[in-house]
């Protein structure tokens, strides 16, 4: 059921809230199980208002479905998997459409490239952008490669009309038309500083918005994956789309992670000037915190393109300045994935919805080891033999519904601009 639930609350940096929670209706998208639902919340963007005053978004989806897998064993080398239970979805961008009642998904285009719909999964291993995951059925099959595969993460749009969306594989910054054509796409060996090819599998770009002046900002999801992940520091990319020219510049963590590579960033959108707002995550001090920060990027430091940020190695570094806005947690939030941010009403509303990883979990059957975790199994292909601890079972693997994982969406009306 649909819902909407006000609430008043006053906090004490400045910030007043009127907050609104809905519960994103996908019944009109169709899936091979009942329980599952369109995961729209990996990106979000304000589209406009409309003439009987509700108010619309852009949602995105990410790759699809997905779960993790045994590892897997191919000619003598070892590979992390992952479960597409259906390899055939197409990444796409939705119409949501809220009004005093309730918000659901009105309409929604797929990705395109060459006229032909692309895929989310993973991207052949000697591809740009490859994650080194092989693609697995829940027969354990393995599943063609794509190199178009997407795993779409931010939306954003531009004066004419384009969307800019950016996705963690590549990383990719990917520009498309209104229907979803793809029309241009950049990667670390194509205009984007090559240190970014060092994301930590599947943490690539994880935010994307575009400025008044037309720049496109990205921002990492994560620490690189260099000096063991230990950086304080998560890359911010701005990128010209007429001169190509990139800058980047370093955005530090919190410090209560027990390691730093365990802070997410959800999503980043447009203030002002040089000013954003961005979503942090991840457990501090082993409590989970969903955090919105705004920050400035005026008077930072640009960031070179080589492993001197990773390594400590620049002297007196100037960081982006962040200063806290809200804790999501404090108004009810309660999901792990607050991936999606929009500000409208002349920026003083901010919409927040999180990713439902389309409401599924993986089913484990497995009589002799009813408490077996899918990373305690491995398969090898080359004897198509399944064990755990290096004993051979029978175990059979399915989804299931994840009963708390239904996509929210707050709204936090604020007296002030954000």
């Amino acid at each position: 059921m649909n819902r909407i639930m006000l609430i008043f609350i006053f906090v004490l940096n400045a910030y007043a809230f009127e907050v609104k929670k809905f519960t994103l209706d996908t019944s009109k998208i169709e899936f091979p199980y009942a329980f599952m639902s369109a995961g729209y919340g990996s990106g979000l963007s304000f589209k406009s208002i409309d003439k009987y005053g509700n108010i619309e978004f852009y949602g995105l989806t990410d790759r699809g479905p997905n779960l993790d897998a045994p590892h897997y064993i191919k000619n003598q080398e070892k590979y992390e998997s992952k479960f597409f239970p259906m390899p055939d979805f197409v990444p796409n961008i939705a119409i949501i459409q809220i009004n005093a009642h309730n918000a659901k998904v009105i309409a929604y285009t797929t990705l395109k490239y060459n006229g032909q719909n692309i895929s989310g999964r993973v991207i052949p291993q000697d591809k740009i952008g490859s994650t080194k995951e092989i693609a697995l059925n829940l027969d354990l099959k393995e599943i063609e490669p794509d190199e178009n595969g997407l795993d779409t993460e931010g939306i954003t749009r531009d004066k004419e009309g384009n969307f800019w969306l950016c996705d963690e594989y590549g990383p990719f910054i990917i520009k498309t038309d209104s229907h979803g054509n793809i029309l241009e796409k950049y990667s670390p060996s194509n205009k984007l500083p090559s240190i970014l090819s060092h994301r930590i599998p599947n943490r690539g770009f994880e935010g994307i918005t575009v400025n008044d002046k037309g720049e496109i900002i990205a921002i990492m999801q994560s620490v690189l994956d260099i000096n063991n992940r230990q950086s304080p520091y998560i890359r911010i990319l701005k990128f010209n789309p007429q001169s190509k020219k990139t800058t980047m510049y370093a955005y530090p963590i919190d410090k209560d992670y027990k390691k730093n590579s365990d802070a997410k960033i959800g999503d980043i959108v447009f203030v002002e000037n040089e000013s954003f707002l961005v979503i942090e995550q991840g457990k501090q001090k082993g409590i989970m915190q969903n955090l919105i920060y705004k920050i400035d990027l005026k008077n930072a430091d640009e960031i070179p393109n080589n492993e001197d940020l990773e390594y400590n190695r620049i002297n007196n570094i100037k960081t982006v300045k962040k200063n806290f806005v809200l804790d999501l947690r404090q108004y009810g939030w309660d999901k792990e994935k607050a991936e999606g941010l929009a500000l409208f009403d002349n920026k003083r509303a901010l919409a927040v919805i999180n990713d439902n990883d389309f409401n599924i979990k993986l089913h484990i059957k497995d009589t002799n080891a009813q408490k077996a975790k899918v990373k305690d199994y491995t398969y090898n292909a080359n004897t198509q033999t399944l064990s755990i601890k290096g004993i051979k079972t029978t175990a059979q693997f399915d989804i299931q519904e994840h009963t708390n994982e239904q996509t929210q969406i707050y709204i936090f009306y604020n007296k002030e601009q954000y």
